[in-house]
């Protein structure tokens, strides 16, 4: 392990910055490179599409950096008012506002129509530019404020629910994402694995090499731990030495593979502490599932998990086990 004892471990807690980027949409190059122009010549960072599609992979694909969308309601495949229902169906795009350019400007239906897909503003072909301008200063300044209040509100929750040391979410966290997923699995009908992991002799190496080498071993394990999970997965610590993997759609063989992951990534990375002192770090492991053996019963997930933890601790360490019945055995 390269990082420094003094080092602190990434941080996800700092505040995004605000999205800065405006984008056309129009399939008429003349009126997209000019509203484009305008946009640009006022201090704004522009990107354009020339269809609907394109717009919506543009958005899709970072909806965060979208400040403004100022878009074409006459195109073909795909109008405006089609544009407009998915990105407000989409909770990452729904609240990018936009800005309508159509020929019916003025017309009650046409504006009606915009406003009842999220459309926040409309604008008459030809337009005048200052005009333009100002509407999408005005939108941006808008959606900057609302992105600082939900930034920071998001910012204040990830502390509440962060451990400080390894990055991972904490036990508080991780009753609350047990409650959803269990109700998940059991309404759905899919697996849900649970995966609960303590480090061996954790207790030593404090002892012998100071608190400061046991957070960095606390850091080790759960690098390891982020690394080989799955998007849909997720690793809390739990306390101590104690973490917790959260397997969405897993049944308890792949659970156990997810576990075998981990000790392989702890195996390939031995850690040289400041004494000099080299060591492999190893965990023992509970794994319980609730799939279609157990009829997607969640009940006691927990328990089941510790239970199977405590008897890998006793048959030696260093192994994960399985509800009672030996999943792998890895060393003695």
């Amino acid at each position: 392990m390269n990082q420094r004892p003094d080092t602190p471990p990434p941080s996800s807690l700092s505040l995004p910055p605000p999205p800065d980027t405006i984008l056309v949409v129009d399939d008429d190059v003349a009126t997209r490179l000019l509203t484009s122009r305008w946009l640009s010549r006022a201090g704004m960072k522009v990107v354009e599409a020339e269809d609907g599609q394109q717009a919506l992979d543009i958005v899709r694909a970072q909806p965060e950096l979208i400040s403004v969308i100022v878009l074409d309601v006459m195109m073909p495949v795909m109008d405006g008012y089609e544009v407009l229902a998915r990105l407000s169906s989409d909770p990452e795009t729904a609240g990018i506002p936009v800005v309508l350019l159509t020929a019916h400007a003025n017309d009650e239906e046409d504006v009606i129509r915009g406003i009842q897909h999220g459309a926040y503003d409309h604008l008459a072909k030809p337009y005048r530019g200052p005009v333009l301008v100002a509407r999408v200063k005005a939108l941006v300044e808008k959606r900057r404020r609302e992105f600082n209040v939900y930034s920071r509100l998001r910012h204040a929750e990830r502390q509440a629910t962060t451990d400080p040391l390894t990055g991972l979410s904490n036990r508080r966290d991780f009753e609350r994402a047990l409650t959803r997923e269990s109700a998940f699995a059991e309404r759905h009908r899919e697996p849900l694995s649970l995966l609960l992991i303590d480090i061996d002799h954790f207790k030593s190496v404090n002892d012998l090499f100071g608190h400061a080498e046991g957070d960095r071993v606390l850091q080790l394990v759960s690098e390891c731990i982020q690394s080989t999970l799955r998007r849909s997965d997720h690793a809390y610590r739990l306390g101590g030495e104690e973490f917790a993997v959260l397997l969405r759609g897993t049944d308890s063989s792949a659970a156990l593979a997810a576990g075998q992951r981990i000790q392989a990534a702890l195996k390939a990375q031995p850690v040289i502490f400041t004494t000099g002192d080299e060591r492999t770090i190893t965990f023992s492991g509970g794994v319980a599932a609730a799939d279609l053996d157990t009829e997607f019963v969640t009940r006691e997930l927990v328990e089941r998990a510790d239970q199977a933890l405590y008897a890998a601790k006793r048959s030696g360490r260093d192994r994960i086990l399985h509800e009672e019945r030996p999943l792998v055995s890895v060393g003695e």
